[in-house]
């Protein structure tokens, strides 16, 4: 089931389809071990759960989660990515609407777990959690990852809003009602120039086709490094084995690990 409502923010909506990876784009290497680590992650939550993912993006991972999740929700802002994965999960039982996280278009109590890969930063942050908080029922869970920025060199990602540290996100989690977990990821002292590339491939390819409006000179640059990057499988089976451990963070003032996850408890 797809429901199209009509975005107000169309400039926004057009962001966020233009950061969203799909299968056949060419990424850094080190990049699919991010994807393929943070679902795998996410995954277990899902068994015989009612799942939202918020931020649906592409189509990595939905088989997946469908198929352990009791009934799995998916809403995204860009009805390009709605309408894209619509077609590219065609055979999945998937409900999927455009909406924004901030206000979105469920009962009370509707879902065990709500899953925000990669994308929180784009929200206004109390007002994302008070929603999440609402949809949830007592004691579900919210999971989510972001990007550390107390990491030397960290970089905001195209049109973000606000990163938190470990620090502020629980504070502001401990506000909204909701007990936290952080576990941290890919130490910075084996990834920091891997995803600093990462991030840099990005901005480039943003500059050249949004604001230079140059998408054969992009082609160009893209095709010149093509050796060190590789095209997203279609099936998050199909991504290279990331063993890398996830180590719970006793401390709130860590700048060692480049991705945080967060799993949150909702409080009665």
């Amino acid at each position: 089931m797809t429901n199209l409502k009509q975005n107000p923010n169309a400039a926004h909506e057009e962001v966020m389809y233009d950061q969203t990876e799909w299968p056949g784009d060419d990424i850094p290497f080190s990049d699919l071990h991010f994807i393929s680590n943070r679902y795998h992650r996410a995954l277990k939550l899902c068994l015989e759960k009612d799942v939202l993912e918020i931020g649906v993006g592409s189509s990595i991972g939905k088989a997946e989660m469908n198929n352990l999740a009791k009934s799995y929700s998916g809403i995204d802002l860009s009805s390009k990515n709605i309408t894209r994965v619509s077609e590219y999960c065609s055979n999945l039982e998937l409900s999927l609407f455009q909406a924004n996280a901030e206000d979105m278009p469920f009962e009370d109590d509707s879902f065990d777990t709500v899953i925000a890969l990669a994308m929180v930063y784009y929200l206004d942050t109390k007002t994302f959690l008070k929603e999440v908080k609402r949809v949830l029922r007592p004691g579900g869970k919210l999971f989510f990852c972001t990007s550390n920025k107390e990491v030397p060199g960290f970089i905001k990602a195209v049109g973000s809003n606000r990163y938190l540290n470990i620090n502020e996100w629980s504070d502001e989690l401990s506000f909204a009602g909701y007990s936290v977990n952080f576990e941290g990821a890919f130490p910075r002292k084996a990834y920091i120039s891997l995803g600093l590339r990462a991030n840099l491939i990005k901005l480039l390819k943003f500059f050249f086709i949004k604001i230079l409006r140059q998408s054969d000179l992009w082609i160009s640059l893209r095709n010149y490094t093509k050796g060190s990057l590789v095209k997203i499988p279609k099936e998050l089976s199909d991504f290279p084995e990331c063993n890398e451990k996830t180590l719970e963070i006793n401390s709130i003032e860590d700048s060692n690990n480049i991705i945080i996850y967060a799993i949150c408890t909702a409080q009665e």
